[in-house]
């Protein structure tokens, strides 16, 4: 740090950054009194508000801190997480965008109940069930890395404890989200991934600037190493890339987002433009780490940014820069936290609940949210300076192992899947993953799920002949 005695305009700015974006949704989210409003948006939304929803919440505390805190510690294979949810992205477009939105339903755990017989089956409320727990489990854990970041943000710049900068972002995230649902989250969203690449732009030109030039970092890293995606090895690294895209295809808030489109190819459009905006926010993070590495330069891995944006940029111009990258991780929080809560209203709310008391839906919503940022904010400050990725990959992972393969046959293939084959492909996949995992067996615990599930859902399309 260089500054001195002007590091009170740092904070003017990143405090005024702040305050605007949580006043802007304060304000939008005043004039939404519809539950429908509140959890799509009214159904209303453009290809720009899709892709605010969707990028507002995939891209965050993984995607900025703990992208510049990995390429720091392990070089290049932090661009997994930008490129693998690019990947999501690009296939909710090719194939899965249009079905949903025009089949009218909120969540994932409905979608499977309808396609396997209905929540007034057995099999189609228990894969709801089953489809519900994992997501919320799994978004619990990203949200959890959300304050993760928060905290190295705050603690870097202020000397706090973890417990107060916790705090912070859990004041921060509900005056963000909490008064207007997904209709602010539609708005901020876009605002904020504009905010965002000038924020990671000005830094990637910064980190050249400052002499962190690829002949540089080539010359003082070993580029086999620091400069390889696949520097710790093919199988990691494919397991990260394939958790993240299993992760996009069963995330409530991501499917909400295409279910908030106005129409069909609104949301399409919106799956596609996210595609293409995501891959490159990876990269231009993870040269900021190594370019700080390759200058000899040590600290706390989940503190590099926050020391990089004081030492490059004058004070005004770096708190805007902090501030948008705060922001960034605030709204990520704020767009899973609201998918959690849908999920808990339309899957595990019984329904003659909700319907007499309609008229305190948006409240209900309201008291759950604060329910989870408090949870999410015990389990940050338990696992504060931890490897925020690690959180992450491992709550996309959960997501999509039991849930991914009977979602893609119900969307690719109506009807060719059996209903019990379905619950049990979703039950093995899930309790697959979790044993492995606890078992400390070689592998990816990700890999052993999906073979299970897909040993299952293979079992099931021969059991229904007729559409082989």
């Amino acid at each position: 740090m260089r500054w001195g005695g002007t590091l009170f305009y740092f904070y003017l700015a990143a405090i005024s950054t702040l305050a605007i974006f949580v006043a802007a949704g304060t304000l939008i989210g005043a004039r939404t009194s519809d539950p429908r409003d509140y959890s799509l948006g009214g159904r209303k939304s453009s290809a720009a508000g899709v892709t605010g929803i969707l990028l507002g919440a995939l891209v965050g505390g993984a995607s900025t801190v703990g992208t510049v805190q990995m390429a720091y510690s392990h070089g290049m294979t932090a661009v997994w997480f930008t490129l693998g949810g690019g990947i999501g992205c690009l296939l909710l477009g090719l194939r899965f965008a249009v079905p949903l939105r025009n089949s009218n339903i909120t969540t994932v755990a409905d979608y499977l109940a309808k396609s396997y017989g209905g929540k007034e089956s057995i099999c189609g409320r228990s894969i709801s069930l089953t489809a519900t727990i994992s997501s919320t489990l799994g978004t619990f854990i990203s949200i959890s890395a959300q304050f993760l970041s928060c905290i190295a943000l705050l603690k870097g710049l202020f000397p706090i404890s973890s417990s107060t900068a916790s705090l912070l972002a859990g004041f921060s995230i509900i005056g963000f989200i909490a008064a207007g649902g997904l209709k602010s989250f539609s708005t901020l969203g876009g605002a904020k991934i504009i905010l965002l690449y000038f924020v990671l732009l000005s830094c990637f030109v910064m980190a050249i600037a400052n002499g962190g030039t690829f002949s540089f970092v080539a010359s003082q890293l070993d580029a086999d190493l620091w400069l390889n995606p696949f520097g710790r090895g093919f199988v990691p690294e494919i397991g990260y890339l394939a958790s993240m895209i299993v992760g996009v295809f069963t995330t409530q808030i991501y499917i909400q987002s295409l279910a908030a489109a106005k129409d069909a190819q609104t949301a399409k459009k919106g799956a596609f433009a996210s595609a293409l905006l995501m891959p490159p926010m990876g990269f231009l993070g993870a040269w900021v780490g190594l370019s700080v590495k390759a200058r000899g330069i040590e600290m706390r891995p989940d503190e590099v940014l926050s020391w990089f944006i004081m030492d490059s940029f004058p004070p005004f111009l770096g708190g805007i820069i902090w501030g948008g990258i705060l922001i960034t991780v605030i709204g990520c929080a704020s767009g899973l936290i609201l998918g959690i809560s849908t999920n808990i209203v339309k899957n595990l709310i019984p329904e003659k609940f909700i319907q007499k008391h309609s008229d305190s839906e948006i409240m209900i919503h309201r008291m759950l949210i604060g329910a989870i940022v408090a949870a999410s904010a015990l389990a940050g400050i338990t696992g504060a300076g931890s490897m925020i990725l690690e959180w992450s990959y491992l709550s996309m992972g959960l997501r999509g192992a039991g849930t991914f393969l009977p979602f893609a046959a119900a969307v690719m293939r109506p009807d060719s899947l059996s209903p019990k084959w379905a619950l049990a492909s979703s039950a093995a996949g899930l309790s697959g993953t979790i044993l492995w995992g606890l078992s400390s067996l070689p592998g990816d615990p990700l890999f052993a799920g999906l073979a299970v599930s897909a040993a299952c859902v293979l079992i099931g399309f021969k059991s229904k002949k007729q559409y082989i």
